[in-house]
C-alpha cells in the first residue's frame, strides 16, 4: 500500500467550488498527498493548484473548454469532486422561483454539465472516480429548505444512475455521493444570514446536531479523499454519510 503522502501522486484531480469552504480545504488536502489539481470556482481561487479556471459551473460551454485545457496540460484526468453549491432558504410558498431555479442550476446542472463533459475522458482512459457533494438535505427533508432538499436529493439519485451506466459500460470509472451535515464552512454563514443573522440561530442550528456542534471540514475532506483512492475501489453507487448521527434520530 502506497505511503498516505503519496497516495494521490500525479493523479489529476478537478474541484469545482474550490475557492472556499470543503472544496479549498479538499485541493489543499490533495495537493499534499501529490495530487495534480484543476481549481474551478466563479470566484477568485487563492488555493494552490496546478491549473485554476474560473467559470460558472451551469455554463456547458466553459465546462467543455475546461475538460479540453485540462487534457491539453495534462493529458487524463483521474478524478472529480464537485463541491460548487449554493443554498437560498425559504418556506415553499415565500421561494421565489428564480431562487428554486438558481439552486438547480449550481447543485444539480452544475455535477451534470461536469460528468457529461469529463466522464467520456475517464471512460476512455479505463479508470477514474468522481464524488458529488450532496447534504444530509438529499435523504432528510429540512422545513425551510425546500429547494435546496430538491437540489441535493437529485444529486443523490443522478449519482447512483450514472454509477449503474459506467458499471454497465465495463468503465472502470466509479460515482458516488458525500452527505454531510451542518459543516463548518461559509455556507453555514449564509445561512444565518438569510435567516436574519441572529446569533441564536446559529446555536439553535448546533442543539440540533446530536453532539451539538457542526462537523468539522476536515471529516468530510476525509471522506471524499477515501472515495477518490484505491481504497474504496468496491465502492460504487452509494451515498457516503458524514452526519454524526443527524440522520439517525
Amino acid at each position: 500500500m502506497a505511503e498516505p503522502a503519496t497516495r494521490f501522486k500525479d493523479r489529476v484531480i478537478l474541484v469545482t467550488g474550490a475557492a472556499s469552504g470543503i472544496g479549498a480545504a479538499t485541493v489543499a488536502a490533495l495537493r499534499e498527498e501529490g495530487a495534480k489539481l484543476v481549481a474551478l470556482d466563479r470566484m477568485p481561487i487563492s488555493t494552490p493548484a496546478e491549473l485554476c479556471i474560473q467559470m460558472d459551473v451551469a455554463d456547458e460551454e466553459e465546462w467543455i473548454a475546461a475538460a479540453g485545457q485540462t487534457v491539453a496540460q495534462f493529458g487524463r484526468i483521474d478524478g472529480l469532486v464537485n463541491c460548487a453549491g449554493i443554498i437560498r432558504m425559504g418556506a415553499i410558498t415565500d421561494l421565489s422561483a428564480e431562487d428554486f431555479r438558481l439552486s438547480m442550476r449550481v447543485n444539480v446542472e452544475g455535477p451534470f454539465l461536469a460528468m457529461k463533459h469529463i466522464l467520456p475522458i475517464m471512460y476512455r482512459q479505463g479508470s477514474g472516480s468522481v464524488v458529488n457533494i450532496s447534504s444530509t438535505a438529499g435523504i432528510a427533508g429540512a422545513a425551510g429548505a425546500g429547494g435546496y432538499c430538491a437540489s441535493k436529493g437529485a444529486i443523490r439519485m443522478l449519482s447512483k444512475a450514472v454509477a449503474l451506466e459506467a458499471i454497465a459500460g465495463k468503465t472502470g470509472v466509479r460515482v458516488n455521493s458525500v452527505h454531510p451535515a451542518m459543516t463548518e464552512t461559509p455556507m453555514v454563514k449564509d445561512i444565518v444570514s438569510q435567516l436574519g443573522g441572529d446569533e441564536d440561530i446559529e446555536a439553535q442550528m448546533r442543539a440540533l446536531q446530536p453532539s451539538g456542534n457542526f462537523i468539522p471540514v476536515s471529516a468530510v475532506v476525509d471522506s471524499i479523499l477515501f472515495l477518490l483512492s484505491d481504497a474504496s475501489q468496491f465502492v460504487n453507487g452509494t451515498e457516503l454519510i458524514v452526519d454524526n448521527g443527524f440522520t439517525a434520530q
